[in-house]
């Protein structure tokens, strides 16, 4: 439904998050069948039509929150073509994004942990009840090492599941806000495509969206050599890709899909014999990972 929303109102775009907006600017409705948000230009929608989509869809009109001077500039610069917030020319930033899912907790030490992982202060904004930002000043301090115990301390004190997407240090200029947008976009296709838990980047992201979007004639070449092994043995799927997504280690990837080396061992050998593609080479396993990827895609949309 929202999908054919964007063909009439130029501007708009969809979220799976409620997104940080200037009420000023945009109308919000959420699809609550679908757990979709749209946000509509105020400038591309009649009042009338306004009524229309409210006795439809939900109108979400979000309460002013209190802010700090400084949350207020970044919220400004990020999300409303502000200008740069005081005090950082020159500088660099890494913008952390992180969903919860999950119910019963207090945003003030939910926050509060959030900091607690940090050697160093770092700024949390909010765009959400239950999706925050982190930003990081010139010094990058934590790895996805670090982000996993973190994600435990959430599952294990908070309840909570957890999904992160660590974007790239760059400088803080007029263009960064937009590298940002295109880094949220980047999350959000991740959690659809891949999962809605996990850690991710441009670079874990990205082979997605090359299976996404390949041409028809090429998804048919890749679904021929590899698709019918994939559908004979989905333990030997899920391993083969498992044990791709990890650097091709077998002892990490056993302990990533908790079975046995050896086991792992044994359905990657039965996929060599199946398909006469060896794993160890480097061609070989690009191809086979964008292969897993397709047929991800293609199971999904059964």
């Amino acid at each position: 439904m929202f999908t054919n929303l964007m063909k009439l109102y130029p501007g708009a775009w969809i979220s799976d998050y409620p997104p940080a907006l200037d009420d000023n600017k945009y109308y919000l409705f959420q699809n609550e069948t679908s757990t979709e948000w749209i946000a509509i230009p105020v400038g591309a929608i009649s009042e009338r039509e306004v009524d229309l989509l409210t006795s439809l869809f939900k109108r979400i009109e979000e309460p002013a929150e209190n802010l700090s001077p400084l949350l207020e500039q970044w919220r400004d610069y990020l999300f409303h073509e502000g200008a740069l917030p005081l005090g950082t020319e020159d500088s660099a930033v890494r913008i952390i994004q992180v969903q919860f899912y999950g119910d019963n907790y207090e945003r003030e030490e939910l926050e509060a942990a959030i900091k607690g992982f940090f050697p160093d202060d770092v700024l949390v904004v909010w765009e959400g009840p239950s999706r925050a930002i982190t930003i990081e000043h010139d010094k990058i301090t934590l790895d996805e090492n670090d982000l996993a115990s973190m994600a435990d301390v959430f599952e294990n004190d908070f309840f909570l599941k957890t999904a992160a997407y660590i974007g790239r240090q760059l400088p803080v200029t007029a263009g960064f806000p937009d590298y940002f947008q295109e880094e949220r976009r980047h999350f959000d296709f991740a959690k659809r495509a891949i999962g809605p838990i996990g850690f991710y980047s441009f670079e874990k992201v990205f082979p997605a969206y090359v299976a996404s979007e390949l041409p028809e004639l090429l998804a048919d070449a890749l679904n021929r050599e590899f698709a019918e092994a994939f559908r004979s043995d989905d333990e030997m799927y899920l391993t083969v890709k498992g044990f791709l997504e990890n650097g091709s280690n077998a002892s990490l990837a056993a302990k990533k899909l908790y079975i046995h080396r050896n086991t792992l061992q044994y359905r990657i050998d039965k996929f060599t014999d199946r398909t006469g593609v060896s794993l160890k080479d480097f061609h070989s396993a690009f191809t086979v990972y964008l292969a897993c990827l397709l047929y991800e895609r293609d199971r999904k949309r059964e």
